[in-house]
């Protein structure tokens, strides 16, 4: 049972990460209803499991790795790989060329989910690394593959054009 100061504690921690959450399972999930549903079920496990957390001050990363695993139980659930088509609106849309959209798009989920979190939300490489439960070096090498095939896709798209 959880004390009203951890009640607090968590509604401060959550709150400012919820447009975060969002945009992360829109970026898997393409779909604004499961995107949602994939936050608020992150929000829920996460407030039920908070007694498993050692480290408060690594409750962004953990539960970021809540979300995405529930994006995954949601995926899984529907049996379908969705490719990214738009990102969701906020403010300025992180991506303004159409071309740039479908280059995102054709990117595997994982980098998919590292180019949002890197460009979009601003995290560094330790925090993707921890978020994702993965060696700092695959977060940049995923990175750095995920830019040079958006080059080549949008050097393709291009010449296609230009023809």
């Amino acid at each position: 049972m959880h004390t009203m100061k951890d009640k607090r504690w968590f509604t401060q921690q959550v709150r400012p990460l919820l447009d975060t959450m969002y945009r992360v399972a829109y970026t898997l999930l393409n779909n604004d209803a499961d995107a949602q549903d994939a936050a608020q079920n992150a929000m829920e496990q996460a407030y039920v499991s908070l007694d498993r957390l050692r480290d408060r001050d690594k409750f962004r990363p953990w539960l970021l790795r809540i979300l995405k695993n529930e994006c995954y139980v949601i995926l899984r659930q529907k049996k379908r790989v969705i490719p990214l088509e738009d990102m969701p609106e906020r403010g300025e849309e992180p991506f303004d060329a159409l071309d740039l959209k479908t280059a995102f798009s054709r990117l595997s989920p994982e980098s998919r989910l590292c180019i949002t979190l890197y460009y979009t939300e601003g995290y560094s490489i330790p925090e993707i690394a921890a978020f994702l439960n993965e060696p700092e070096g695959t977060v940049k090498s995923r990175l750095s593959r995920a830019r040079k095939s958006m080059r080549q896709i949008l050097t393709a798209e291009e010449v296609s054009h230009a023809e």
